[in-house]
């Protein structure tokens, strides 16, 4: 990457931690945000391991003629499936070139909220894992048509699947009350000034035309010190709202939970604390109904090294849990 604009997928995040927890070796499995596919990969391989595993000869299941081939020995396990899903379109493509063809590998473009409608159409049952890696990924970070970054000059569109209907972030700044605007930039960006904030964006609101207008309006409201920062929590909190993005983080886990077999396991990476509250409500509420059994009573962190190569992993917390029920 030679700057902040235009570059390419992301390093998977976590990647051995998402694989200790998920413990993809059977049924289907599904990645629910896909993206680039790094984390895809790494269940495929996963997947095409376990089933090379061979039953242990000397058991007793290995014995018994329906396990035996010529020469008596076992004969490997079935063959796990991938579903991968993503909203965005540009993310299935990337997906599909980095990945390759796979048979027992589907990729879907649809939102992580219909995941099981989905599993109840295709016939994946039993599904055995659920991956999200929520938020936005780098490469639509750096892609100025997107408009999900301050340091990238573009339409302020901010939608995950531009061939949807849903209005863009700056059809809904337009549209939006100063009131709504302090709310957004406060709930859903954590903005400390957002009523500041709020009020220079809705005066200038109806000259703006691409990012660049919305920071310079920012950065007007905010001492110099605080420009950065707000503007990152300014854009996120545009981005939450476009997208529908807390509402959604729980319909997908909901849903998730639901489809989720005996045993399966469901792993979720977070990087702020609003989705990771939704993440730990969801699993309390699971345990506390008996359906699910928490696996990290306290998010795990990557590691040093891990933020060292890759600094998007900073702020990364997984939580897992398992269906027991």
């Amino acid at each position: 990457m030679t700057g902040r604009c235009g570059a390419t997928y992301h390093e998977p995040v976590m990647v051995d931690e998402v694989l200790e927890y998920l413990q993809p070796r059977s049924g289907t499995v599904i990645d629910a945000t896909v993206g680039g596919g790094g984390h895809a990969r790494a269940i495929l391989e996963a997947l095409a391991a376990s089933a090379t595993e061979k039953i242990d000869g000397d058991s007793e299941l290995a014995r018994r003629p329906e396990h035996c081939g010529t020469h008596g020995d076992a004969g490997p396990r079935k063959r796990g499936r991938l579903l991968g899903l993503d909203a965005d379109p540009e993310a299935l493509a990337s997906a599909r070139r980095q990945l390759g063809k796979h048979d027992n590998m589907e990729l879907i473009h649809a939102n992580y909220v219909d995941v099981a409608a989905l599993v109840r159409r295709f016939g994946l049952e039993p599904v055995t894992g659920v991956l999200f890696d929520l938020g936005v990924s780098l490469h639509q970070l750096a892609s100025p048509s997107r408009g999900f970054s301050h340091d990238c000059e573009g339409p302020v569109d901010m939608r995950f699947d531009q061939t949807a209907t849903r209005p863009t972030a700056l059809s809904l700044l337009k549209r939006a009350s100063e009131k709504e605007l302090r709310d957004w930039f406060r709930d859903f960006g954590q903005e400390p000034m957002s009523g500041r904030v709020a009020r220079v964006v809705h005066e200038r609101r109806h000259h703006m035309r691409t990012t660049a207008d919305l920071a310079d309006a920012v950065r007007r409201a905010v001492p110099v010190r605080f420009a950065r920062k707000a503007l990152a929590r300014v854009f996120q909190a545009l981005r939450i709202v476009t997208n529908r993005e807390l509402e959604n983080v729980k319909r997908g886990l909901d849903a998730a939970v639901e489809v989720l077999a005996p045993g399966g396991r469901i792993v979720v990476l977070a990087y702020h604390s609003l989705e990771d509250r939704i993440v730990k409500d969801v699993f309390r509420a699971g345990r506390a109904a008996g359906r699910l059994r928490v696996l990290t009573p306290k998010p795990l962190r990557p590691t040093v090294e891990e933020v060292l190569r890759n600094p998007r992993a900073r702020s990364a917390r997984l939580r897992a849990a398992e269906v027991i029920a």
